[in-house]
């Protein structure tokens, strides 16, 4: 009889966890019984009191349980990240019942630039308590297991009071599936790119057919650092940016707007956007020259890999903390820059202008080798035994 799983999020709105998800729901669908629960939401503001954020955090637990019935493993994601205290406390409640295996995905600290999440865990019982904050997210139970996007949140963790044994890597996957397909037609590419030039001229972008495209296929977001991005692209000046989607939080539509009255007021050859009235993102991924990764954060930096996919060149800033795992798998990344200043510039037009297809290629084997669903399944069952 196959182990039945549950994973479970706050939902499944568009976005990187999400996508993570729905990813892992297809990698392990063959051998595991995979459900999702993924309708909580978000619940920062904090209780009256002590007392009242028990009991509230038990009567979810107590609803969580049933939902549970028959169910062997529950992994959540992302659950300590403060969005949903009441849920932190109520899964914790659930590994003290020790009625069921529990991995407890971290793919981002609260502690780590997030002021407003990390505020919300530390007054969730109506005043400030950081040491029922730490225990809160960080907890060592016999049937609890922990997991990391990288090896160097795994050492993060730890320092967190979390047993260094307890605390696995689990890389997310790649669709290599949906990423390998087959490219679109010559038919297929033009249509999206004269889409792409409605969209530019509608949203008052500045669009040149006879510039060579990068694409950043990711949102518009402080940590994703955009801003160089359209820097780069400018100080290039062979080539033109398209930032896949706009920002969605307060902060960030703040960010993004800064972004596009500069981007309108310079007429600067970058799109932002596009991507989200597109029903398949691959043909993008194709009219792209190569894909821009110019993030100073993530958990784990799918921009890193999935253009090699795609038979793509990928440039941009290296992230020490992320990329390291890449490179130990045998990634050759050293074409990217961790200053940016002309230096940077030079490397990535240098390399943009002769993209090394032997690296390209080189490069892809490692992600379908290290990366992809099958090598998520091969990873999971090894984690299950760990318990």
């Amino acid at each position: 009889m196959a182990v039945k799983i549950a994973i479970l999020h706050y939902h499944l709105r568009p976005g990187g966890v999400a996508t993570v998800i729905r990813n892992a729901q297809r990698a392990l669908a063959g051998k595991f019984d995979v459900q999702v629960l993924a309708d909580f939401g978000y619940d920062e503001h904090p209780a009256r009191s002590r007392r009242a954020f028990l009991a509230e955090s038990r009567r979810l637990a107590d609803r969580l349980a049933q939902r549970l019935r028959g169910v062997d493993v529950l992994h959540t994601h992302n659950v300590g990240l403060g969005k949903h205290p009441r849920l932190t406390y109520a899964i914790k409640l659930l590994a003290e019942r020790r009625g069921i295996r529990i991995i407890n995905q971290v793919h981002d600290f609260p502690e780590d630039h997030r002021p407003a999440q990390l505020g919300a865990l530390r007054k969730c019982t109506g005043k400030r308590d950081d040491a029922f904050q730490r225990a809160l997210c960080y907890y060592d139970a016999p049937n609890v297991i922990w997991a990391t996007l990288t090896t160097h949140d795994a050492a993060k963790l730890a320092t967190h009071g979390v047993p260094a044994r307890k605390i696995h890597v689990l890389p997310n996957p790649v669709d290599e599936e949906f990423f390998t397909k087959a490219a679109p037609s010559r038919e297929e590419l033009q249509l999206v790119r004269e889409q792409l030039a409605a969209f530019a001229r509608a949203h008052r972008f500045y669009f040149d057919p006879r510039k060579k495209l990068l694409l950043s296929p990711m949102k518009v977001m402080v940590r994703k650092n955009n801003a160089e991005a359209v820097e780069l692209v400018k100080r290039l000046k062979k080539y033109q940016l398209v930032i896949s989607l706009d920002a969605s939080s307060t902060s960030d539509r703040d960010y993004s707007e800064r972004l596009k009255k500069k981007i309108r007021r310079e007429r600067l050859p970058v799109v932002i956007g596009f991507g989200a009235v597109l029903d398949n993102p691959l043909p993008l991924f194709h009219l792209a020259h190569a894909i821009l990764a110019t993030s100073q954060v993530e958990g784990f930096g799918y921009t890193f890999v999935e253009g090699w996919l795609c038979h793509k060149a990928v440039v941009g800033r290296d992230i020490p903390e992320v990329t390291r795992d890449f490179v130990a798998s045998g990634m050759k990344m050293s074409h990217f820059y961790r200053k940016f200043d002309d230096e940077a510039v030079g490397r990535v037009a240098a390399y943009l202008a002769k993209p090394s297809r032997k690296l390209i290629e080189e490069n892809r084997k490692i992600v379908l080798r290290e990366y992809s669903l099958r090598a998520y399944a091969r990873r999971y069952e090894k984690l299950l035994a760990s318990f």
